[in-house]
């Protein structure tokens, strides 16, 4: 039964009928595959370089720039006709004369007035404030230099909702 039996290659006496089969070392392999991309890469530089000189990559960069070209002048044509168009014109004058009423508006002047009173009464407070808690550290301070103890730590609870 044995002569039956299928024979399955041996991993080992494989890879040194290879290394024998080839006369090649690691360092020639490697320098190999080192030309080998050193001039794909050449090839590739090569097949760029004739792109860019080519008529094609020339004339599509002609149809490019004619394109924007005829975009931009179609659009500036446009701005200009818009502009200069009765309706713009007299849109502009009524902005302007609505910009006029509002900033003349006794409303407004009135809105500004108290604007400024309340910013000048919230100036005075938040003054009068400062002046209170300085006046509170010197207390503090000089009862601690007198006393040579520290102030009494108050806790203040804290809701967590």
């Amino acid at each position: 039964m044995e002569a039956n039996q299928p024979t399955t290659p041996n991993p080992e006496s494989t890879s040194s009928q290879a290394e024998s089969g080839a006369d090649t070392n690691p360092k020639q392999t490697t320098q190999e595959l080192l030309d080998e991309l050193a001039e794909a890469a050449n090839r590739l530089v090569s097949l760029g370089k004739s792109w860019w000189n080519s008529e094609q990559r020339k004339q599509l960069e002609e149809n490019l720039r004619t394109g924007a070209e005829t975009i931009v002048s179609t659009l500036e044509s446009s701005f200009q006709k818009v502009a200069s168009s009765q309706e713009a014109k007299e849109l502009q004058a009524k902005a302007g004369e609505v910009g006029e009423k509002v900033a003349s508006s006794k409303v407004v002047n009135e809105l500004l007035e108290a604007l400024t009173k309340g910013l000048h009464a919230l100036s005075e407070q938040l003054e009068k404030a400062a002046q209170e808690l300085e006046a509170k550290k010197k207390a503090e301070s000089s009862t601690t230099e007198t006393t040579g103890e520290e102030p009494a730590s108050q806790e203040i609870p804290v809701d967590k909702a």
